[in-house]
């Protein structure tokens, strides 16, 4: 497996202390895309981190290589006085990012194969770590919606699915549902 170069990086609390020191850091070495609550500092990007659909828009159209999440609320008394809203506002945007970092991942510079078989381990990986049943894998969308959030259409999406249960590497619950029969081969698919 040969090893990707880090090019891009992008950085979120890019405004805060730790995230603009690290902006000037880094920037002489990668093109960044900054972003924080600040746009009044030339560099930053003003962004709302769980606005999900600018933010899916931002690294779709950057395609970073590496995501640095350092955003934060940075009212101390107000992380003070509501911890829990703090912590699951930090949850919120890592989830987002997350997600949005295994999108990027599927659509990058994979064939068609390689995508279906990507996102349907990154389902069932998602709902692991949100405590879920991993297996069988419930899709969220229907095909033609898989098709339009991989950037394929419905008939290669099908033909795909339809490839992986030929060759015994996932089974069809029905149409809602997906048996992972190999993960270790499903996952060779998309590396």
């Amino acid at each position: 497996m040969t090893e990707k170069k880090i090019k891009k990086v992008f950085l979120t609390g890019a405004s805060g202390k730790l995230g603009s020191y690290l902006y000037y850091v880094l920037k002489k070495h990668f093109k960044i895309l900054a972003l924080g609550n600040k746009s009044e500092i030339g560099y930053v990007q003003k962004l709302n981190l769980l606005n999900n659909s600018i933010l899916i828009k931002k690294l779709n159209n950057f395609n970073p290589d590496v995501i640095v999440h350092l955003a934060a609320i940075s009212n101390v008394d107000l992380c003070e006085k509501n911890m829990n809203l703090a912590k699951e506002l930090l949850h919120m945007t890592s989830h987002e990012l997350t997600l949005a970092q295994d999108r990027m991942g599927v659509l990058g510079k994979m064939n068609a194969n390689e995508r279906v078989a990507k996102f349907i381990i990154n389902i069932s990986e998602q709902r692991a770590r949100i405590g879920w049943q991993s297996n069988p894998v419930s899709l969220p969308m229907t095909r033609q919606d898989i098709a339009d959030y991989l950037g394929l259409t419905l008939e290669t999406v099908s033909r795909e699915i339809t490839r992986f249960k030929t060759s015994n590497l996932i089974k069809l619950m029905n149409t809602k549902q997906i048996f992972i029969v190999d993960k270790i081969k499903l996952t060779a698919v998309c590396n």
